[in-house]
Protein backbone atom coordinates (compact mmCIF):
# COMPACT_ATOMS: atom_id res chain seq x y z
CA UNK A 1 0.00 0.00 0.00
CA UNK A 2 1.78 3.33 -1.13
CA UNK A 3 2.35 6.26 1.53
CA UNK A 4 -0.55 8.59 0.41
CA UNK A 5 -3.31 5.13 0.49
CA UNK A 6 -1.97 4.61 4.20
CA UNK A 7 -2.25 8.63 5.42
CA UNK A 8 -5.62 8.72 3.74
CA UNK A 9 -6.64 5.85 5.25
CA UNK A 10 -5.49 6.40 8.56
CA UNK A 11 -6.97 10.16 8.35
CA UNK A 12 -10.38 8.80 7.76
CA UNK A 13 -10.49 6.66 10.61
CA UNK A 14 -8.68 9.07 13.02
CA UNK A 15 -11.06 12.03 12.05
CA UNK A 16 -13.82 9.56 11.90
CA UNK A 17 -13.18 8.34 15.12
CA UNK A 18 -12.55 11.74 16.97
CA UNK A 19 -16.10 13.03 15.65
CA UNK A 20 -17.79 10.40 17.01
CA UNK A 21 -16.55 9.99 20.18
CA UNK A 22 -17.04 14.00 20.74
CA UNK A 23 -20.12 14.12 19.77
CA UNK A 24 -21.98 11.03 21.41
CA UNK A 25 -21.95 11.72 25.16
CA UNK A 26 -19.18 13.06 27.46
CA UNK A 27 -18.04 9.49 28.42
CA UNK A 28 -17.06 8.57 25.28
CA UNK A 29 -15.41 11.74 24.95
CA UNK A 30 -13.27 11.34 28.48
CA UNK A 31 -12.76 8.11 26.61
CA UNK A 32 -10.83 9.76 23.57
CA UNK A 33 -9.41 12.54 26.02
CA UNK A 34 -7.79 9.28 28.45
CA UNK A 35 -6.71 7.09 25.40
CA UNK A 36 -4.73 10.49 24.26
CA UNK A 37 -3.26 10.77 27.36
CA UNK A 38 -2.50 7.15 27.76
CA UNK A 39 -0.87 6.68 24.30
CA UNK A 40 0.21 10.46 24.92
CA UNK A 41 2.33 9.99 27.86
CA UNK A 42 3.69 6.61 27.15
CA UNK A 43 5.28 7.86 23.58
CA UNK A 44 6.61 11.22 25.97
CA UNK A 45 8.39 9.01 28.03
CA UNK A 46 9.97 6.68 25.56
CA UNK A 47 11.37 9.87 23.68
CA UNK A 48 12.81 11.41 26.61
CA UNK A 49 14.09 8.20 28.77
CA UNK A 50 15.44 6.98 25.49
CA UNK A 51 13.10 3.85 24.65
CA UNK A 52 13.99 2.76 28.59
CA UNK A 53 10.60 2.12 30.23
CA UNK A 54 10.62 2.19 34.24
CA UNK A 55 7.49 1.51 36.75
CA UNK A 56 7.64 5.35 37.26
CA UNK A 57 6.48 5.73 33.98
CA UNK A 58 3.29 3.59 34.29
CA UNK A 59 2.92 5.19 37.71
CA UNK A 60 2.81 9.01 36.06
CA UNK A 61 0.75 7.79 33.13
CA UNK A 62 -2.04 6.66 35.77
CA UNK A 63 -1.56 9.88 37.92
CA UNK A 64 -1.74 11.51 34.25
CA UNK A 65 -5.11 9.59 33.95
CA UNK A 66 -6.18 10.64 36.91
CA UNK A 67 -6.08 14.08 36.05
CA UNK A 68 -8.02 14.08 33.11
CA UNK A 69 -10.30 12.47 34.83
CA UNK A 70 -10.27 14.60 37.98
CA UNK A 71 -14.19 15.90 37.49
CA UNK A 72 -15.65 13.02 38.38
CA UNK A 73 -13.67 11.90 41.33
CA UNK A 74 -12.55 15.43 42.93
CA UNK A 75 -12.62 15.79 47.34
CA UNK A 76 -11.13 18.27 49.05
CA UNK A 77 -8.44 14.98 50.22
CA UNK A 78 -7.28 15.37 47.18
CA UNK A 79 -5.57 18.70 47.75
CA UNK A 80 -3.47 16.75 50.28
CA UNK A 81 -2.35 14.29 47.72
CA UNK A 82 -0.52 16.25 45.51
CA UNK A 83 1.65 17.60 47.99
CA UNK A 84 2.81 13.64 48.43
CA UNK A 85 3.37 13.31 44.26
CA UNK A 86 6.73 15.03 44.42
CA UNK A 87 8.60 13.30 47.14
CA UNK A 88 7.48 9.99 45.50
CA UNK A 89 9.10 10.67 42.34
CA UNK A 90 11.75 11.46 44.00
CA UNK A 91 12.62 8.19 46.46
CA UNK A 92 11.69 6.37 42.75
CA UNK A 93 14.37 8.39 40.83
CA UNK A 94 16.90 7.92 43.97
CA UNK A 95 16.28 4.22 43.96
CA UNK A 96 16.67 3.85 40.11
CA UNK A 97 19.71 2.60 38.38
CA UNK A 98 19.55 6.54 36.47
CA UNK A 99 19.66 8.91 39.57
CA UNK A 100 19.36 12.20 37.53
CA UNK A 101 17.58 15.20 38.38
CA UNK A 102 16.44 15.85 34.83
CA UNK A 103 14.57 12.61 35.34
CA UNK A 104 12.13 13.82 38.16
CA UNK A 105 11.92 16.79 35.48
CA UNK A 106 10.77 14.57 32.73
CA UNK A 107 8.30 12.69 35.19
CA UNK A 108 6.60 16.16 35.47
CA UNK A 109 6.50 17.47 32.47
CA UNK A 110 4.84 14.63 30.82
CA UNK A 111 1.90 15.93 33.36
CA UNK A 112 1.64 19.15 32.26
CA UNK A 113 2.84 18.94 28.78
CA UNK A 114 -0.14 16.39 28.17
CA UNK A 115 -2.88 15.29 31.54
CA UNK A 116 -3.47 18.72 32.43
CA UNK A 117 -4.23 20.19 29.29
CA UNK A 118 -7.11 17.62 28.48
CA UNK A 119 -8.08 17.79 32.08
CA UNK A 120 -8.76 21.78 31.18
CA UNK A 121 -10.79 20.45 27.64
CA UNK A 122 -13.17 18.11 29.59
CA UNK A 123 -13.80 20.69 32.21
CA UNK A 124 -14.05 23.75 29.51
CA UNK A 125 -16.66 21.66 27.39
CA UNK A 126 -18.99 22.04 30.09
CA UNK A 127 -21.50 24.85 30.62
CA UNK A 128 -23.92 25.85 33.52
CA UNK A 129 -27.39 25.77 32.05
CA UNK A 130 -30.25 26.45 34.84
CA UNK A 131 -32.76 23.49 35.11
CA UNK A 132 -35.86 22.89 36.91
CA UNK A 133 -34.20 22.05 40.17
CA UNK A 134 -31.15 23.36 39.93
CA UNK A 135 -28.86 25.01 37.57
CA UNK A 136 -26.28 22.36 36.78
CA UNK A 137 -23.09 21.95 34.37
CA UNK A 138 -24.04 20.52 30.90
CA UNK A 139 -21.48 19.05 28.12
CA UNK A 140 -21.70 20.57 24.96
CA UNK A 141 -20.07 18.24 22.43
CA UNK A 142 -19.97 21.52 19.94
CA UNK A 143 -17.43 23.26 22.52
CA UNK A 144 -15.19 20.51 22.02
CA UNK A 145 -15.82 19.29 18.61
CA UNK A 146 -15.27 23.10 17.67
CA UNK A 147 -11.57 23.02 19.36
CA UNK A 148 -10.60 19.84 17.20
CA UNK A 149 -12.09 21.64 14.01
CA UNK A 150 -9.90 24.73 14.61
CA UNK A 151 -6.57 23.20 14.93
CA UNK A 152 -7.14 21.23 11.81
CA UNK A 153 -7.49 24.10 9.89
CA UNK A 154 -5.16 25.84 11.06
CA UNK A 155 -2.72 23.34 9.81
CA UNK A 156 -4.46 22.55 6.93
CA UNK A 157 -4.56 26.51 5.58
CA UNK A 158 -1.12 27.38 7.23
CA UNK A 159 0.21 23.88 4.72
CA UNK A 160 -1.70 25.25 1.87
CA UNK A 161 -0.28 28.95 2.02
CA UNK A 162 3.04 28.09 3.14
CA UNK A 163 2.96 26.04 -0.32
CA UNK A 164 1.74 28.59 -2.24
CA UNK A 165 3.46 31.68 -1.14
CA UNK A 166 6.09 30.52 1.51
CA UNK A 167 9.35 32.54 1.52
CA UNK A 168 10.36 33.41 4.63
CA UNK A 169 11.21 30.76 7.72
CA UNK A 170 9.95 31.20 10.66
CA UNK A 171 12.40 28.97 12.90
CA UNK A 172 14.37 27.16 10.58
CA UNK A 173 16.37 25.47 13.37
CA UNK A 174 13.63 23.86 14.25
CA UNK A 175 10.85 23.71 11.94
CA UNK A 176 12.36 24.22 8.02
CA UNK A 177 9.22 23.98 6.70
CA UNK A 178 7.17 26.47 8.45
CA UNK A 179 7.40 30.11 6.90
CA UNK A 180 5.50 33.52 8.40
CA UNK A 181 3.63 33.49 5.20
CA UNK A 182 1.88 30.47 5.90
CA UNK A 183 1.34 31.44 9.45
CA UNK A 184 -0.60 34.22 8.75
CA UNK A 185 -2.33 32.72 6.01
CA UNK A 186 -3.63 30.21 8.32
CA UNK A 187 -4.30 32.68 10.73
CA UNK A 188 -6.41 34.70 8.27
CA UNK A 189 -8.61 31.38 6.41
CA UNK A 190 -8.98 30.27 10.03
CA UNK A 191 -10.62 33.13 11.41
CA UNK A 192 -12.77 33.36 8.58
CA UNK A 193 -13.59 29.62 8.64
CA UNK A 194 -14.19 30.01 12.48
CA UNK A 195 -16.73 32.71 11.99
CA UNK A 196 -19.26 29.97 10.07
CA UNK A 197 -18.09 27.15 12.58
CA UNK A 198 -19.75 29.70 15.33
CA UNK A 199 -23.03 30.06 13.04
CA UNK A 200 -23.23 26.40 13.01
CA UNK A 201 -22.31 25.41 16.72
CA UNK A 202 -24.14 28.12 17.93
CA UNK A 203 -21.27 29.96 19.35
CA UNK A 204 -20.96 33.90 19.80
CA UNK A 205 -18.96 35.14 16.99
CA UNK A 206 -16.57 37.18 19.03
CA UNK A 207 -15.81 34.18 21.10
CA UNK A 208 -14.78 31.88 18.53
CA UNK A 209 -12.97 34.45 16.90
CA UNK A 210 -10.79 34.94 20.08
CA UNK A 211 -10.84 31.37 20.17
CA UNK A 212 -9.28 30.75 16.57
CA UNK A 213 -6.79 32.94 17.56
CA UNK A 214 -4.92 31.20 20.16
CA UNK A 215 -5.75 28.22 18.65
CA UNK A 216 -3.59 28.99 15.69
CA UNK A 217 -0.79 31.42 17.73
CA UNK A 218 -0.51 28.57 19.83
CA UNK A 219 -1.19 25.57 17.94
CA UNK A 220 1.77 26.51 16.17
CA UNK A 221 3.86 27.14 19.28
CA UNK A 222 3.07 23.56 19.75
CA UNK A 223 3.85 22.29 16.89
CA UNK A 224 7.49 24.38 17.11
CA UNK A 225 7.40 22.83 20.62
CA UNK A 226 7.15 19.34 19.44
CA UNK A 227 10.14 19.55 16.76
CA UNK A 228 12.51 21.15 18.82
CA UNK A 229 11.49 18.14 21.52
CA UNK A 230 12.28 15.36 18.26
CA UNK A 231 15.37 17.40 16.84
CA UNK A 232 17.07 17.42 20.26
CA UNK A 233 16.31 13.03 20.41
CA UNK A 234 17.08 12.93 17.04
CA UNK A 235 13.58 11.08 15.88
CA UNK A 236 11.57 11.64 13.13
CA UNK A 237 7.82 10.69 14.72
CA UNK A 238 7.07 10.46 17.83
CA UNK A 239 5.46 7.51 17.75
CA UNK A 240 4.04 5.10 14.88
CA UNK A 241 0.80 4.03 16.38
CA UNK A 242 -1.04 6.08 13.34
CA UNK A 243 0.44 4.46 9.95
CA UNK A 244 1.55 7.25 7.94
CA UNK A 245 1.09 10.07 10.50
CA UNK A 246 3.38 9.20 13.12
CA UNK A 247 2.41 8.90 17.25
CA UNK A 248 0.12 10.79 19.04
CA UNK A 249 1.98 13.57 19.97
CA UNK A 250 2.27 14.13 16.24
CA UNK A 251 -1.00 14.63 15.49
CA UNK A 252 -1.84 16.31 18.54
CA UNK A 253 1.20 18.44 19.17
CA UNK A 254 -0.75 21.94 18.72
CA UNK A 255 -3.61 21.14 20.47
CA UNK A 256 -2.18 20.21 23.58
CA UNK A 257 -0.41 23.71 23.81
CA UNK A 258 -3.06 25.84 22.61
CA UNK A 259 -5.50 24.21 25.43
CA UNK A 260 -5.05 26.17 28.20
CA UNK A 261 -5.49 29.18 26.44
CA UNK A 262 -8.64 27.86 24.41
CA UNK A 263 -9.93 26.41 27.78
CA UNK A 264 -9.24 29.85 29.22
CA UNK A 265 -11.51 31.46 26.60
CA UNK A 266 -14.23 29.37 27.03
CA UNK A 267 -14.47 29.79 30.46
CA UNK A 268 -13.99 33.57 30.37
CA UNK A 269 -16.44 34.36 27.68
CA UNK A 270 -18.90 32.05 27.83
Amino acid sequence: MSNFWQRAITGVFFVGGICGLTLYNEFSFLVLLCSICLFGMLEYYKIVFNGIFHYSHALFVAIGLGVVTLKYWYQDWVVFLLPLIFPLAAFIVLFSKNREWKSLAYLFSGLFYIAFPLLFFFISSFKLEATNESPSTVYHSLLALNLFVLIWCSDTFAYVSGKMLGKNKMFEAVSPGKTWEGFFGGLLLTLAFSVLLAYYFKIPYKVNLVVALCSVVFGTLGDLVESMLKREFKIKDSGNILPGHGGILDRFDALLISLPFTAMCYYLML
